[in-house]
């Protein structure tokens, strides 16, 4: 599998991390950061984008030696213990922390107690764009592209799951989830879903039973895993739209993750993805059976298109055919 690895600068002593490393550290730390929204009403997702970005997910030397992951600098109020690592600067004096929980909390009163961050809690607490790009306004940071990458992070990997389920376990609005559909005593043995839409062009559907399952907080439907990428597979009647608001995404990150245009609708027992799939699949080739396209693989495989273009030289109208290697990885 080809794994990108981002360069973190500045305090984070160049430490490197992978898009693996950033789903890790979103798993670990969304409880504190739900936890903190709940309590200084900060979104949780850009707690935890900030957290990726100034701690290199936890692998910076000020996070790993200060528990510090929000670059939080000494100031003249601090009292705690310090760290000295060249910044701007040469050896400027940041925050060091018992835990990471402490710098936490810690990132959550700095930004409630001090008069220049006053304007964020003006803004709606789920307009994480809006928070980004005022965090980077009043001088949180002084890289030009703060907000950009806070909500890239954010957009990429879907973390403002986090604010809605602070929304729904303790807004005033939270979101009404259907009600679980009763399962039959006997059910009758299902079929092969068909693999071909109204225009005749082969997509990948599935029963499920042959993927693993897994549970959602941010769903009542069932969820399953491809090639360590969670999906639904779409009911009867489902659009993208629909689908988003039961897994509470946005509509458009959906259609990205599932390489769908904006006409598209998924059929019944189609695979949807909730999340972008991965960069390349163990199996390594595939052979074109009839009737199969470049997306209808990369479903399959759960494997972003735009890297199956790439490792093939190919263009996203190129036509294939039954026979030929499409490789699945580099």
């Amino acid at each position: 599998m080809c794994i990108v690895l981002v360069m973190a600068v500045a305090i984070t002593g160049h430490a490197q991390y992978n898009e693996q490393d950033i789903r890790d550290y979103i798993e670990r730390y969304a409880d504190v950061a739900v936890q903190k929204m709940q309590e200084y009403k900060i979104p949780a997702s850009i707690t935890v984008a900030q957290g990726i970005f100034e701690s290199a997910c936890g692998k910076s030397r000020l996070a790993t030696e200060g528990n510090n992951h929000f670059g939080i600098k000494c100031h003249n109020e601090w009292t705690g213990d310090t760290i000295l690592i060249d910044d701007d600067e040469l050896q400027e004096c940041f925050r060091k922390y018992a835990s990471v929980s402490e710098s936490y909390t810690d990132h959550s009163l700095f930004l409630t107690t001090r008069k220049r961050y006053s304007n964020l809690f003006e803004l709606n607490i789920m307009d994480y764009q809006g928070w980004a790009r005022t965090l980077k306004q009043d001088g949180y940071a002084t890289n030009p592209q703060y907000a950009d990458r806070l909500i890239s992070l954010i957009e990429r990997f879907n973390i403002a799951k986090l604010d809605t389920l602070w929304q729904n376990t303790y807004g005033t609005n939270p979101v009404t989830q259907p009600e679980s559909k009763p399962v039959a005593e006997n059910p009758k043995p299902a079929k092969k879903p068909s693999e071909t839409d109204k225009h005749g062009k082969k997509v990948f559907t599935a029963l499920g039973s042959e993927y693993p399952s897994d549970q959602s907080p941010f769903t009542y439907r069932k969820v399953f895993k491809n090639n360590n990428t969670y999906f639904v597979i779409a009911e009867k009647g489902d659009t993208y739209e629909k689908i988003a608001q039961d897994i509470l995404v946005m509509s458009d990150n959906l259609r990205k993750f599932n390489d769908a245009s904006a006409t598209d609708e998924p059929m019944e027992n189609e695979i949807v993805y909730v999340e972008a799939k991965a960069h390349g699949n163990p199996m390594r080739v595939h052979t074109v059976q009839e009737g199969e396209t470049l997306r209808y693989i990369s479903q399959r495989y759960g494997v972003q298109l735009r890297y199956i273009l790439k490792y093939n030289m190919l263009e996203e109208n190129s036509v294939i055919h039954p026979g030929d290697q499409i490789l699945l990885r580099r």
